[in-house]
């Protein structure tokens, strides 16, 4: 089967089950992630380290922790239902599910006239954070991991940008961003990943380092554009979308602490998101995986030699 025809296919299977009530596919969704929470011991067990770490003080019980994972594991495959139902509707219709609150920090810093950052995260339904920025009358792009499987990258491109979202793929796209910064444009870009040492920066995330993506605060430093953090989450049914005050650039002149600084204020600003409802963060990643020194261990008498 082509790659058309299997595009053809997986569309037509997201718009008819995009008509499906709401109650079912929340009941789909609930049993696909218990079953995913049973099998999947990996990803069960950095959930579980991951929440315990982050508060120890609520979580320090494993059964706690546990009772927890099974939340967000629900809650990490109903973004994907989230989405497909959302599919299947017009604006119009969407856009009564949502409410936006602190527009007016995306304003005032566009008002400075060097277009936005907005900072995000993969906290709440991320996907679809689009819609209440269209429903605002902005048209952000935004940063995207391509995908390996092309049907399913044609339809998650569509998905994605039908609401005047355009996307920009994550290799080398710093000079194309900065070009759009000086148009006056809105990017919007996650900085919650783990990225190997030479990539980034160690700064403090929930009381431990995290090895993040130092380009955010290149980027900023070098436009000065400012930096609007921005979250979508569910709340009472709905989907909110709440802004932030911009984060205040710090330029000293010593560029490899600015950089630090600056990636270290934007983390914080995440963690502050994550903060508002822990259960709807993406705690099935690895965030500490890279750490800030290795050990020698085990190395042969000849090691020097073997380099």
């Amino acid at each position: 089967m082509s790659d058309h025809a299997i595009y053809k296919l997986i569309k037509l299977l997201v718009f008819a089950m995009g008509r499906l009530p709401q109650g079912f596919l929340r009941y789909m969704s609930d049993s696909l992630a218990m079953i995913w929470f049973l099998i999947d011991k990996r990803h069960r067990n950095v959930v579980m380290d991951n929440i315990r770490h982050a508060y120890p003080e609520r979580y320090s019980d494993k059964a706690l922790a546990r009772r927890f994972a099974k939340r967000n594991f629900k809650h990490t495959v109903s973004i994907a239902f989230d989405v497909i139902w959302s599919y299947s509707k017009t604006p119009e219709e969407l856009y009564t599910y949502f409410d936006v609150r602190g527009w007016e920090h995306l304003e005032a810093a566009l008002a400075k006239g060097r277009g936005v950052i907005g900072l995000t995260c993969h906290m709440g339904v991320f996907e679809l954070l689009v819609v209440p920025a269209s429903m605002k009358g902005a048209h952000p792009y935004v940063l995207y991991r391509t995908l390996d499987f092309a049907p399913l990258e044609r339809l998650t491109r569509e998905m994605r940008g039908r609401f005047g979202a355009e996307l920009i793929p994550l290799r080398k796209a710093s000079d194309r961003m900065a070009r759009m910064l000086a148009n006056g444009d809105i990017v919007a870009t996650l900085l919650d990943q783990n990225v190997d040492w030479y990539k980034g920066a160690f700064v403090d995330f929930y009381g431990r380092p995290a090895c993040t993506n130092n380009g955010l605060a290149k980027l900023a430093m070098k436009t000065r554009a400012p930096v609007v953090p921005a979250f979508i989450m569910k709340e009472n049914g709905r989907y909110v979308l709440s802004l932030f005050p911009e984060i205040s650039l710090q330029d000293t002149g010593d560029r490899i602490k600015d950089v630090e600084n600056n990636t270290q204020n934007y983390v914080k600003a995440i963690e502050f998101m994550v903060r508002h409802a822990p259960e709807q963060y993406f705690w099935v990643h690895n965030r500490w995986k890279t750490k800030p020194f290795c050990l020698l261990k085990d190395r042969p008498d000849n090691w020097r030699t073997r380099r």
